[in-house]
């Protein structure tokens, strides 16, 4: 039985029409290319990231209020940053958002991501930048190489590597800041590279569980989408090395990711993650009239939906539909378009009421992120394209009736679209005018132009296509400055205190800047009790699921809590002295200090100390303040508090209790307790003690035995397997 190979997919029947793809070829395909060359080529992706690099701050549009980038990601970088540096502490917990949150469970705080750390190496945040910006090439070589091994040919290859870190849906994501899920979408080509190389599952289950690391989001669609590719293209009949190659790449990442599974596991449990209703799991579908973006560069808007690959790309995209023997070689590609457009269109297509309680997805939101498989989807069918263009099997007589009908198709659609706007935009004409380049470009092989210049031509107007569609998908601006009048207020006071916003007023970036805490935030994780506590204190209903303390529930912080009113008493249980506001806040226990810039500065009357010993321990309910006379020496730091108090009474500790806290008093461990219904406190007898509260989570250090079984046993068989096939 005859069996070939092109592309992806080993056939075990060749028909007639298919067999001249290996007959008489007018010339080889390309494939001396100096590595120089493709290394230098395999740079150009870092021009989407040289502003980043130097000082500016990409948001998704010019009208965008935030960012991740400044909302999350900075600031954890920041802080770990810091706490290394001033505590010399690799911080478990974190002190910066919602009057303090487990670090090390949160996977958008990157601890064990070590990659990341490269981040901390230079300045914040435009080492992230440059971070982000080594991931991209790293993506891009890796796709190469990836293609490479499935018979794309060496320019082919290096064009679907250019498709990969050019894409100008990461240049979107990139404006909204979404740094860990880059990280994750980076590792991506690897992890199908391996499927090629890898016939044990070590090296798989390694790159898997760095994908993980990095974003866990990405994790569960990147599984997905290489697990149906390494079934549709494995050759080996025996089922039982099937799943022995599973099973030991499937133990491999599990065990590696597991000092971030393991407490992001019990983190899920008490968060409010599991309250998300079908609307959130279903948040920003994409809606169907939204395809246009497949040729209109619309950026600008949300990164979610920006759907642009390339007018190039989409005209190879159309023509290998026209070539019967390139279509069913690209089936698993063309597949998975059809599948990551039915996936991101959410609640458009399909709204079953069962994914609220079905495992994992029931956690996961934003559907239109499945759309990342479409890029790389088409980087493979833009490879192979063209290297069969350039390998001169082709009848060029079909292509240039395919090439004609595509310009036809792009003058069609772009004349009714243009003259329906309300003004000319360059980004309506962009897309349909690379494909008309495209269709000309095809016609210039029939006046005779070698195969090497033609793919040089298609390969450097492709750069030109995504490199400005990139650009443009994101806006950028300088630093956020902060209010200087309400700042120094705030420096100068030398206590210990937290900050509360109704209106965000004082961003995540500038607490991480000027070492604030503060009891509001943004983040998509939240403790449970801590939410619902806020909900009294701060006067604000979430309605559901929030990625927010306090909700808005339009998005706009600035106007949609106006008319609340926190409570003072709360507030004070969590240390806040000070809140800041866009607007005035009608509250008699809140004393108005300072007014400037639109801004409002308010003191909070009750006392509003970090620690206190009660006598006759109180509730919510009969909280009328308490005598803090007898703490003293309060020292802190990211996981150790230390305390001396005099009893007897309740120390109570204004800190939100969590599972892997706990209490030694003058040298004993003792139980913690539950003080309203949220803070860490504990029983001390009449006299003088020393209290140190310390983190150290049992899920965190399990995680990390596991994570030491998984890289020593992974490292043992991949160099057992080395040192057998040198003897």
């Amino acid at each position: 039985m005859k069996m070939t190979e092109y592309g992806s997919f080993r056939w075990s029947r060749m028909t007639k029409s298919e067999n001249h793809l290996e007959s008489k070829p007018e010339k080889a395909p390309i494939t001396d290319v100096p590595r120089w060359l493709v290394a230098l080529i395999f740079l150009i992706p870092v021009l989407l990231f040289l502003p980043g690099i130097f000082g500016k701050i990409p948001y998704p549009s010019e009208s965008a209020l935030y960012t991740d980038l400044m909302l999350t990601h900075y600031p954890n970088a920041l802080y770990l940053k810091s706490s290394i540096i001033e505590f010399q502490q690799i911080p478990l917990w974190s002190t910066l958002i919602h009057s303090g949150a487990p670090f090390a469970a949160n996977p958008l705080a990157g601890l064990f991501y070590i990659p990341g750390w490269l981040a901390l190496l230079f300045p914040l945040p435009e080492g992230i930048s440059i971070v982000l910006a080594a991931h991209v090439v790293f993506a891009t070589w890796g796709m190469y190489l990836f293609l490479k091994e499935e018979g794309s040919g060496e320019l082919g290859s290096i064009a679907g590597g250019l498709i990969v870190g050019l894409m100008p849906k990461l240049a979107a994501h990139y404006g909204a800041g979404h740094v860990s899920m880059i990280y994750a979408i980076s590792w991506t080509p690897w992890l199908f590279l391996f499927s090629n190389k890898d016939r044990r599952g070590w090296k798989t289950g390694i790159i898997a569980a760095l994908l993980f690391l990095a974003d866990p989001r990405w994790a569960v669609y990147a599984g997905v989408f290489w697990l149906t590719y390494d079934i549709a293209h494995r050759h080996n009949v025996n089922l039982r090395n099937y799943y022995l190659v599973y099973l030991k790449a499937g133990i491999t990442a599990l065990l590696i990711a597991s000092p971030l599974i393991v407490p992001l596991y019990e983190y899920i449990g008490l968060s409010t993650r599991p309250r998300m209703g079908l609307n959130d799991i279903q948040a920003f579908s994409l809606s169907p009239e939204r395809i246009l973006g497949l040729i209109i560069p619309t950026g600008g808007g949300n990164p979610e939906w920006y759907i642009y690959f390339g007018g190039i790309v989409f005209g190879l995209f159309l023509m290998q539909l026209f070539i019967k023997q390139i279509r069913r070689a690209n089936r698993f590609w063309n597949i998975w378009i059809v599948i990551s457009l039915l996936i991101s269109f959410g609640s458009w297509f399909f709204n079953p009421e069962w994914l609220i309680n079905f495992p994992i997805i029931s956690l996961m939101r934003v559907p239109a992120r499945a759309l990342f498989i479409l890029g790389f989807s088409f980087s493979a069918i833009s490879a192979r394209m063209i290297n069969y263009l350039t390998s001169n099997y082709q009848d060029f007589q079909n292509i240039s009736k395919i090439a004609f009908g595509i310009a036809l198709v792009s003058v069609g659609l772009a004349v009714p679209i243009i003259y329906k706007m309300d003004e000319f935009s360059i980004s309506a004409i962009w897309g349909f005018g690379f494909l008309f380049i495209f269709s000309v470009i095809l016609f210039i092989k029939r006046i005779g132009i070698e195969s090497e210049k033609l793919a040089w031509l298609i390969v450097g107007i492709l750069v030109i296509d995504l490199t400005g569609a990139g650009t443009q998908s994101y806006y950028l601006k300088e630093i956020q400055a902060a209010n200087q009048d309400i700042l120094t207020k705030i420096d100068i006071d030398q206590e210990i205190f937290r900050l509360y916003s109704p209106s965000y007023s004082y961003p995540q970036h500038l607490a991480a800047e000027n070492s604030a805490q503060m009891t509001d935030g943004v983040d998509p994780m939240q403790i449970a009790a801590y939410s619902d506590f806020m909900e009294r204190a701060s006067g604000v209903n979430s309605a559901g699921y929030s990625v927010t303390i306090p909700a808005f529930k339009s998005g706009n912080p600035k106007v949609d809590n106006v008319g609340t009113s926190p409570n003072a008493f709360l507030l004070s249980l969590l240390n806040v002295k000070y809140v800041i506001s866009e607007f005035e806040i009608e509250n008699p226990d809140l004393q108005e200090i300072n007014n400037k810039d639109q801004l409002i500065l308010y003191e909070n009357f009750y006392l509003s100390e970090r620690a206190w010993v009660e006598e006759n321990p109180k509730s919510i309910e009969n909280y009328q303040g308490v005598d803090y006379g007898n703490v003293s020496n309060l020292k802190l730091s990211p996981n150790r508090i230390e305390i001396f108090a005099q009893g007897p009474g309740r120390l109570v500790l204004s800190e939100v209790q969590y599972p892997g806290w706990k209490v030694v008093v003058d040298g004993h461990r003792q139980p913690i307790e539950l003080a309203y219904g949220l803070l860490r406190s504990v029983n001390l007898p009449e006299g003088d003690h020393v209290v140190e509260f310390y983190f150290r989570p049992l899920t965190v250090y399990v995680g990390l035995g596991m994570a030491m079984i998984g890289w020593t046993l992974a490292v043992w068989q991949i160099y057992r397997k080395r040192d057998n096939e040198i003897l």
